[in-house]
Protein backbone atom coordinates (compact mmCIF):
# COMPACT_ATOMS: atom_id res chain seq x y z
CA UNK A 1 0.00 0.00 0.00
CA UNK A 2 1.54 3.53 -0.94
CA UNK A 3 1.02 6.62 0.91
CA UNK A 4 -1.71 7.76 -0.86
CA UNK A 5 -3.53 4.54 -0.32
CA UNK A 6 -6.54 4.55 2.12
CA UNK A 7 -6.66 1.78 3.88
CA UNK A 8 -9.45 -0.61 3.66
CA UNK A 9 -12.58 -0.42 5.85
CA UNK A 10 -12.38 -3.38 8.79
CA UNK A 11 -15.52 -5.64 8.33
CA UNK A 12 -17.18 -6.49 10.89
CA UNK A 13 -17.77 -3.46 13.60
CA UNK A 14 -20.03 -0.47 14.51
CA UNK A 15 -18.79 2.69 12.97
CA UNK A 16 -20.80 4.48 15.74
CA UNK A 17 -19.84 7.56 18.19
CA UNK A 18 -19.30 6.92 21.45
CA UNK A 19 -21.17 10.20 22.65
CA UNK A 20 -23.79 8.94 20.42
CA UNK A 21 -23.97 5.97 22.63
CA UNK A 22 -24.38 7.87 24.92
CA UNK A 23 -26.59 10.78 23.89
CA UNK A 24 -23.79 13.01 24.86
CA UNK A 25 -22.96 12.38 28.07
CA UNK A 26 -19.54 11.83 29.67
CA UNK A 27 -20.81 10.09 33.29
CA UNK A 28 -18.81 12.98 34.75
CA UNK A 29 -22.37 13.78 36.25
CA UNK A 30 -22.72 10.62 38.28
CA UNK A 31 -20.60 8.20 40.69
CA UNK A 32 -18.16 6.42 38.96
CA UNK A 33 -18.83 2.59 38.50
CA UNK A 34 -15.40 0.72 39.31
CA UNK A 35 -14.30 -1.42 36.91
CA UNK A 36 -14.80 -4.74 38.48
CA UNK A 37 -18.24 -3.66 39.16
CA UNK A 38 -20.76 -6.59 38.05
CA UNK A 39 -23.56 -5.92 36.31
CA UNK A 40 -26.06 -8.35 36.06
CA UNK A 41 -29.46 -7.77 34.26
CA UNK A 42 -32.93 -8.05 36.55
CA UNK A 43 -35.81 -10.27 35.21
CA UNK A 44 -37.44 -7.00 34.51
CA UNK A 45 -34.39 -5.86 32.22
CA UNK A 46 -34.69 -9.33 30.43
CA UNK A 47 -38.22 -8.79 29.61
CA UNK A 48 -37.79 -4.90 28.46
CA UNK A 49 -34.66 -5.77 26.34
CA UNK A 50 -35.82 -5.37 23.11
CA UNK A 51 -36.98 -1.79 24.15
CA UNK A 52 -33.42 -0.67 24.48
CA UNK A 53 -31.06 0.58 22.12
CA UNK A 54 -28.25 -1.77 20.73
CA UNK A 55 -25.86 -0.74 23.46
CA UNK A 56 -28.13 -1.07 25.87
CA UNK A 57 -29.63 -4.38 24.79
CA UNK A 58 -26.48 -5.80 24.73
CA UNK A 59 -25.40 -4.95 28.04
CA UNK A 60 -28.66 -5.93 29.72
CA UNK A 61 -28.77 -9.61 27.44
CA UNK A 62 -24.72 -10.54 28.10
CA UNK A 63 -25.56 -9.53 31.51
CA UNK A 64 -27.45 -12.82 32.23
CA UNK A 65 -24.81 -13.72 34.59
CA UNK A 66 -22.65 -11.31 36.70
CA UNK A 67 -20.06 -9.51 34.30
CA UNK A 68 -17.28 -7.32 35.14
CA UNK A 69 -17.75 -4.00 33.32
CA UNK A 70 -14.54 -3.83 32.08
CA UNK A 71 -15.84 -7.68 30.44
CA UNK A 72 -18.43 -5.73 29.35
CA UNK A 73 -16.65 -3.18 27.33
CA UNK A 74 -14.37 -5.76 25.71
CA UNK A 75 -17.51 -7.50 24.68
CA UNK A 76 -18.92 -4.98 23.00
CA UNK A 77 -16.35 -3.36 21.85
CA UNK A 78 -17.06 0.09 23.01
CA UNK A 79 -14.81 2.27 25.71
CA UNK A 80 -15.08 1.72 29.03
CA UNK A 81 -16.91 5.24 29.82
CA UNK A 82 -19.91 4.14 27.26
CA UNK A 83 -20.46 0.90 29.32
CA UNK A 84 -20.43 3.14 32.95
CA UNK A 85 -22.84 5.65 31.05
CA UNK A 86 -25.16 3.03 29.99
CA UNK A 87 -24.81 0.67 32.61
CA UNK A 88 -26.16 3.86 35.13
CA UNK A 89 -28.96 4.38 33.22
CA UNK A 90 -29.69 0.80 33.11
CA UNK A 91 -29.63 0.42 36.87
CA UNK A 92 -31.75 3.61 37.14
CA UNK A 93 -34.61 1.96 34.98
CA UNK A 94 -34.29 -1.44 36.83
CA UNK A 95 -33.18 -3.24 33.84
CA UNK A 96 -29.74 -4.29 35.50
CA UNK A 97 -28.26 -4.45 38.94
CA UNK A 98 -24.60 -3.47 39.94
CA UNK A 99 -22.23 -4.53 42.73
CA UNK A 100 -19.14 -2.71 43.79
CA UNK A 101 -16.17 -4.63 44.55
CA UNK A 102 -15.60 -5.29 47.85
CA UNK A 103 -13.47 -2.58 49.47
CA UNK A 104 -9.61 -3.15 49.20
CA UNK A 105 -7.41 -2.17 52.09
CA UNK A 106 -8.35 1.57 51.56
CA UNK A 107 -5.67 3.99 50.67
CA UNK A 108 -3.82 4.49 54.11
CA UNK A 109 -3.12 0.75 54.90
CA UNK A 110 -1.93 0.44 50.80
CA UNK A 111 0.03 3.10 51.41
CA UNK A 112 1.55 1.69 54.36
CA UNK A 113 1.83 -1.58 53.50
CA UNK A 114 4.33 -0.40 50.50
CA UNK A 115 6.14 2.17 53.03
CA UNK A 116 6.62 -1.43 54.89
CA UNK A 117 7.98 -2.68 51.96
CA UNK A 118 10.32 -0.10 50.82
CA UNK A 119 11.69 -0.06 54.22
CA UNK A 120 12.64 -4.08 54.07
CA UNK A 121 14.33 -3.42 50.27
CA UNK A 122 16.60 -0.40 51.90
CA UNK A 123 17.16 -2.86 54.93
CA UNK A 124 18.29 -5.60 52.42
CA UNK A 125 20.20 -3.40 50.20
CA UNK A 126 22.13 -2.18 53.27
CA UNK A 127 23.29 -4.91 54.36
CA UNK A 128 24.57 -5.92 51.15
Amino acid sequence: MSATDTPEPQVGGRIVRPYTMTGGRSGTDTPVIALEALVAATPEGMRRRHQFKWESAEIVQRSRRETAVIELAALLEVPVGVIRVLAGDLRAQGAVTITDPPPELGADAERQVYTDLLHKVLDGIKSL
